[in-house]
């Protein structure tokens, strides 16, 4: 299963109030569902893995795509949630040392960085 980074939109193409909130709900349902996906079909054989990404331009902390199937396909029987790239996991174990208000802090000014590039990109669009 794959859940894309992308922002949303209400009609008439203006952006919603919610800003991480979907996102993040639709994020943490997707892997709940997989999660309980993997628990009844493992003991038939059967591996659920929930790899979420949306990858543009690949860099140090942003593998290609073909970077990160590589290393998701080495997780296949291991554990349902991974992070297969090393440099993420680097990131999180990082990330998992500050306080959590922390993290909701640069999330929220990530997701809203998003959303004015996707702002920008809609305003010269309608020019």
């Amino acid at each position: 299963m794959n859940s894309r980074s992308k922002y949303f939109h209400a009609p008439g193409n203006k952006p919603r109030a919610q800003i991480y909130s979907v996102y993040a709900a639709t994020k943490a349902y997707i892997d709940q569902f997989s999660r309980c996906l993997y628990v009844e079909y493992k003991k038939s054989g059967i591996d659920v893995h929930c790899q979420m990404a949306s990858i543009r331009r690949s860099s140090f902390f942003v593998p290609s795509a073909d970077g990160y199937a590589r290393a998701a396909l080495r997780w296949i029987g291991y554990e349902p949630r991974c992070t297969p790239y090393w440099p993420h996991t680097l990131f999180w174990a990082v990330a998992n040392s500050l306080p959590e208000s922390a993290i909701d802090a640069w999330r929220l000014k990530f997701c809203l960085a998003i959303r004015k590039r996707g702002q920008l990109k809609d305003s010269r669009k309608q020019e």
